[in-house]
């Protein structure tokens, strides 16, 4: 039997139960594990029979979520096999659509990027999540993804699914979509405004998955990177009101207040990231700006964020991620350049457990309060963890270099 047969007898739906089209769906998914089938399946555009499938047994509307019309296939499945159907058949498509030759078939004006396009703004979650996932492979380029910004404006229909909230799901597909978007450099202004940050902010604010806030800042970060408009957007207050006690707090507070208040590790190092970068954006945006400009992002960073470094130096505290620590110490080492910097810096470094990291990081003696991160928290390519004892030792050597600036220009504002 052929992976087209196979797939061809979903087009059957008056034949077919919902149990035993779940059963052919696993039996598809089983076939294209293969190289030669996944040929096969991109070749004969078995694609859009996949998706005719998802989109006949989507309900009409997420109102009719808890009871859906199953008329079309002539039976009344319970809603568990409903939805592990839709999504077995959206992981067929998601493995596939990442396929190298998936993307060479359907380009950026092709007939499924349009109907993706369209699932964009379907009031039905999984269409949503289908087209996330998809076109979020089909964006591994800065050309590709430049034509999905600036022509097709799929960044906008991304924030409207973001800014609904509703479905968790539908909220972490788009903002791996959005990330992928984010990537080139001339997309980061036009994706990163105002609204973009108000959207994303709001996943710090309340209690959410741990997952979609994780990819919330991770997606800021990628908006932050080389980015100095973006890092204004970040640091405007959170009320105009001058009289409002939310004009001395900033979509930056909220960040903090969500380091904070989170369990989760990756969270909390994605937030370290993000000051870090924070911290080289504007150092780096400081040849291109006048200096009362960049005195004044600063100011503002430091002056309403006594906290700011706290992020990083949970960073340098912990030894299973030696790539984040050396982020780390480059990071506070940029800080403790200026006066208001050095202050944050000195704050955190005044608690012992940070003391004695810094103290061990330039005598390369190991504290006894130095904490191993919890969690599976960062890939082997992140960490670190698949670097040669030459390579580890010229970390350390660099961290220790970072360590005694940082030291330096503590005594330089003493």
């Amino acid at each position: 039997m052929s992976i087209q047969t196979i797939i061809e007898l979903l087009q059957r739906n008056d034949d077919l139960a919902p149990d035993d089209m779940l059963m052919i769906v696993h039996t598809a998914s089983a076939f294209l594990k293969h190289d030669r089938f996944q040929r096969h399946f991109i070749e004969h555009d078995l694609t859009f029979t996949v998706l005719d499938v998802i989109y006949r047994l989507s309900p009409a509307s997420e109102t009719q979520a808890s009871q859906p019309d199953f008329r079309s296939i002539g039976q009344d499945p319970d809603e568990e096999i409903l939805s592990s159907l839709l999504k077995a058949a959206t992981e067929i498509l998601t493995d596939i659509s990442a396929i190298g030759t998936f993307a060479q078939k359907y380009t950026i004006d092709s007939a499924l990027v349009d109907s993706l396009n369209q699932w964009l703004v379907s009031q039905q979650q999984q269409k949503q999540i289908c087209s996330c996932l998809m076109l979020g492979n089909l964006a591994q380029s800065d050309p590709v993804c430049r034509e999905m910004v600036n022509r097709l404006g799929l960044h906008d229909r991304l924030l409207d699914i973001l800014e609904d909230q509703r479905h968790p799901q539908a909220s972490y597909a788009a903002l791996g979509f959005l990330r992928n978007l984010a990537l080139p450099a001339e997309n980061k202004p036009t994706i990163g405004t105002q609204r973009t940050v108000e959207i994303i902010a709001r996943f710090w604010s309340h209690d959410v998955n741990q997952q979609i806030q994780h990819a919330s800042v991770a997606l800021i970060r990628q908006l932050l990177n080389n980015c100095i408009g973006n890092v204004r957007w970040l640091l405007e207050s959170l009320s105009p009101d001058p009289e409002s006690p939310a004009h001395e707090k900033t979509y930056m507070s909220l960040l903090l207040l969500l380091f904070g208040r989170t369990d989760d590790a990756a969270t909390k190092f994605e937030t370290g990231r993000t000051v870090a970068t924070i911290c080289r954006c504007i150092s780096t945006s400081a040849q291109g700006l006048p200096p009362e400009s960049t005195e004044a992002i600063w100011h503002r960073l430091y002056g309403l964020h006594h906290d700011i470094a706290t992020p990083l130096a949970m960073m340098v505290s912990q030894s299973r991620f030696p790539v984040l620590r050396s982020e780390g110490w480059f990071a506070l080492a940029l800080m403790a350049r200026s006066k208001e910097g050095s202050a944050a810096v000195s704050e955190v470094f005044q608690q012992l457990e940070a003391f004695g990291v810094l103290v061990s990081t330039i005598t390369g003696q190991s504290p006894t309060s130095e904490r191993p991160a919890t969690g599976n928290t960062m890939s082997s390519e992140s960490n670190g963890s698949d670097r040669s004892p030459e390579q580890a030792q010229k970390m350390k050597d660099k961290d220790r270099e970072n360590a005694l600036v940082l030291v330096n220009e503590l005594l330089r504002h003493t």
